[in-house]
């Protein structure tokens, strides 16, 4: 095969993917500073990808002065749940970012649930969502 036909085969997953949206990274990790709106659910579990909240989280989460309880995110109650295909929609509140990071430095999308700021949180990683 010519060298311009294997350079070209080579280069085919990088031309694939859309410089515009979040790229993880070797871990899986999606960037915790992200404005990307539109995920939709991979995971594979037929019981549907766990969304989380914490009823210790203040009702006005979004608010500067909110006292956040521990962020040991993975530990929160399952909330919601969302099976694969699903398409869904970050919440920016309130700086503009659709991530918060755990205590362990790893990134969750705000996931919006409904009016008044209502969200779950899912683990921002490539083996349960995507950017779309």
């Amino acid at each position: 095969m010519p060298r311009r036909v294997w350079t070209t085969l080579l280069l085919l997953p990088l031309l694939a993917q859309n410089p515009n949206l979040p790229q993880a990274n070797r871990h899986g990790d999606y960037p915790l500073r992200t404005d990307h709106r539109t995920w939709v659910v991979v995971d594979s579990d037929r019981q549907g990808l766990n969304c989380r909240w914490s009823p210790q989280v203040p009702k006005a989460w979004y608010s500067p002065l909110a006292k956040w309880p521990r962020t040991d995110i993975w530990r929160w109650p399952v909330v919601r749940r969302f099976p694969r295909g699903t398409v869904l929609k970050a919440n920016l509140a309130p700086a503009g970012f659709a991530m918060i990071p755990d205590d362990r430095g790893l990134p969750w999308l705000k996931v919006t649930l409904g009016k008044d700021n209502q969200i779950c949180l899912v683990r921002a990683n490539r083996h349960f969502i995507r950017p779309r």
